[in-house]
């Protein structure tokens, strides 16, 4: 098989995880403080409950300018923001109502009063509130019983350091990615939760790839560092992870581009998962490994072979 990168190539990983370390802090406080920052403007409907129209205008407007235009016609608590950042679409909320067809019946007379035809509705949704909050419980209950099979399947595979380094990867690709999401103008939805369910199964994928190898290097060199095993075990798989990761992150880009809508929204979070998920694995799980290892007092990853040939 042609590789991409030759398998003997030696990159010291390790001696750049104390840096990556604090970068890793600093955009993961940096992604809670836009999170956090947000407030209930982060949510869609899925999670508010409420009605969200999204619409397009031609010419010059701004969230202020449409606020300010639904305000003087009868609409003075809608929610208005841009819609995927730079476009010229918006997202207009409502938390009240129960009447789907007379919100949409005042929102058009709003906007035809205000902006005349340059205000178009491509698109609305509707959610009570109570849908809205089973499916806010529902989202969290997903994430954290699938965070909670992870940890038990690589703990069982490998060892516990693994399962706890694993975790501690996948809280950090979900926040930072969730935190890009919000900042380029994107609103927390059902799309959003298969995002991060999907970048949770594909990152603990090139975890166990690596630490597979991480294993058989361990069985090979019994006497070695852990960091050096760590290290020989990355290099070794840095041209299939390269790969992956590449064609992964192009089909993903391919739909960002190409997509619209629910579409749109799911491929930018997996474009910000799949780089994360191959830097965590790198700088997140095999440093808390090393530390794991450093911490208990052994050299490196005891396999179960290693253990049952100690106790006999």
């Amino acid at each position: 098989m042609r590789e991409l990168i030759s398998s003997s190539v030696n990159i010291n990983f390790m001696g750049k995880r104390y840096l990556c370390a604090l970068l890793s802090t600093a955009a993961v406080a940096w992604a809670i403080w836009v999170f956090v920052s947000s407030g209930n403007q982060k949510y869609g409907t899925d999670f508010l409950g409420g009605s969200e129209f999204l619409v397009s205008f031609q010419g010059d407007f701004n969230s202020e300018k449409i606020r300010a235009g639904l305000a003087a016609n009868g609409m003075p608590d809608v929610r208005v923001q841009a819609f995927q950042g730079t476009s010229n679409e918006y997202s207009i909320r409502l938390g009240e109502g129960s009447n789907p067809t007379e919100i949409r019946a005042k929102i058009d007379s709003a906007l035809k009063a205000a902006f005349g035809d340059s205000a178009q509705v491509q698109k609305t949704d509707f959610v009570g509130p109570t849908i809205g909050e089973e499916l806010q419980r529902s989202a969290l209950l997903a994430v954290g019983l699938g965070l909670v099979g992870i940890l038990i399947y690589i703990a069982v595979r490998f060892e516990f350091a693994v399962g706890l380094g694993s975790i501690i990867a996948l809280f950090h690709d979900v926040i930072i990615s969730t935190g890009i999401y919000i900042a380029s103008g994107h609103l927390i939805g059902m799309a959003t939760l298969a995002g991060a369910l999907t970048i949770v199964g594909y990152s603990v994928n090139d975890t166990v790839v690596v630490f597979d190898r991480v294993r058989e290097e361990r069985e090979k060199k019994k006497n070695a560092n852990i960091v050096q095993v760590v290290n020989s075990a990355l290099n070794f798989t840095l041209s299939r992870t390269v790969i992956t990761h590449v064609l992964t992150l192009f089909s993903a880009l391919a739909l960002y581009f190409v997509g619209t809508g629910d579409i749109k929204d799911l491929s930018l979070y997996l474009c910000a998962g799949i780089v994360l998920g191959c830097y965590s694995t790198i700088f997140i799980v095999a440093p808390v490994v090393i530390a794991w290892e450093k911490f208990r007092g052994r050299e490196g990853v005891v396999t179960v072979a290693q253990a049952q040939a100690k106790r006999a």
